[in-house]
């Protein structure tokens, strides 16, 4: 597997699991630009143009964190990251990821912006 991720972006989380179930996985940092650290284009991985990416070992790619962090932690059971699909303790891990990633998520995107001024970025932290 590949994972491609920005340094201090939301692939954080699936990196994290990666590392949690002990698997094997490459890492392809992507820059601002969209290109890889490799000179590709990320954009042939995801033309959605955001990370997290995971490339399977059979090529295929899933994309957004949630069904990457599902898939990851469906592939390594005994990892024991979510509880079991079809549960309804998955069902309220899943809408509390969901959650995470489209309302919390969208408040802390200011902060990264190259282009933000830093007196704003301040408001956003206070």
């Amino acid at each position: 597997m590949k994972l491609y991720y920005m340094p201090g972006a939301c692939s954080l989380a699936s990196h994290i699991l990666l590392a949690e179930t002990g698997a094997t996985y490459e890492l392809e940092r992507v820059g601002r630009d969209k290109k890889t650290e490799n000179g590709g284009d990320f954009l042939s991985i995801n033309p959605k143009g955001y990370v997290p990416a995971l490339k399977l070992d059979d090529g295929e790619i899933i994309t957004e964190g949630v069904a990457i962090q599902s898939f990851i932690a469906d592939s390594h059971p005994a990892s024991h990251l979510l509880p079991k699909p079809g549960t309804r303790e998955r069902l309220r891990a899943d809408e509390l990821m969901i959650f995470i990633a489209t309302e919390i998520h969208k408040g802390f995107s200011p902060l990264f912006s190259p282009t933000l001024p830093e007196e704003l970025k301040q408001g956003y932290r206070d």
